[in-house]
């Protein structure tokens, strides 16, 4: 863990100083959300949690920074102060419990960037190379049998793109407008169950869970 917790580390200190500029994003925020959590959590059964990019900072996650420096470990700092009890990341903590995931969890994002202003999604070419610079180096650190949780289903297409070697396990958004059917997907039954248990124990597996009755509809693609 203490190898993994220093890779991490290393990626992070140049994720904050990235000066790449990519067009469509935000550069007056710090690079951020990359969050290697393993308090609380056992040594075995983890997991890697990626969505699609940093949503726009506060006024006060701004101030914090301003004050407290343009470091990875400020970035760190904030998120177990401020932003760690989100539904967001609340609601995939149960969501790695129920499916037996009881070890750490990498929170990580195609793109470390916030969008620019009037741009709802990251252009192609930044997460292009945002993914490229860090989140590839990011799974080279991260064991094989870790399981890649796509949050929403862009981000479970990219990942299942780049990364053939590993499970990629598509969900819907936790929160928003997709909240309810994620939802759901923490009462599955054990039919269901199966079906997640199935790929969870596979390496290279593919699967979206969708919610159709209370039950997963799996979409294998081949």
């Amino acid at each position: 863990m203490k190898d993994l917790e220093t890779a991490i580390d290393r990626i992070g200190q140049k994720m904050v100083v990235c000066n790449q500029k990519c067009k469509g994003m935000s550069c007056g925020v710090l690079p951020r959300c990359l969050i290697l959590e393993s308090a609380g959590r056992s040594g075995k059964g983890g997991c890697v949690m990626v969505g699609i990019n940093p949503g726009h900072a506060r006024a006060a996650e701004i101030a914090y920074y301003k004050k407290e420096g343009a470091k990875y470990e400020t970035t760190v700092q904030y998120w177990h102060d401020a932003i760690t009890p989100h539904p967001y990341y609340e609601r995939l903590r149960k969501l790695t419990k129920a499916f037996g995931l009881n070890g750490p969890i990498l929170w990580t994002e195609l793109a470390k960037c916030e969008n620019a202003a009037g741009i709802k999604f990251p252009p192609l070419k930044a997460l292009r190379a945002c993914t490229g610079r860090f989140l590839t180096e990011e799974l080279k650190a991260i064991p094989l049998e870790w399981p890649l949780f796509g949050i929403g289903c862009e981000a479970y297409k990219a990942l299942a793109y780049l990364y053939p070697a590993r499970t990629v396990i598509g969900v819907p958004h936790p929160t928003g407008a997709y909240g309810k059917q994620f939802s759901r997907l923490l009462q599955l039954n054990s039919e269901s169950k199966e079906v997640v248990c199935r790929a969870l124990s596979s390496w290279g597996e593919l699967l979206w869970l969708g919610d159709v009755g209370g039950k997963v509809e799996a979409k294998h693609h081949a």
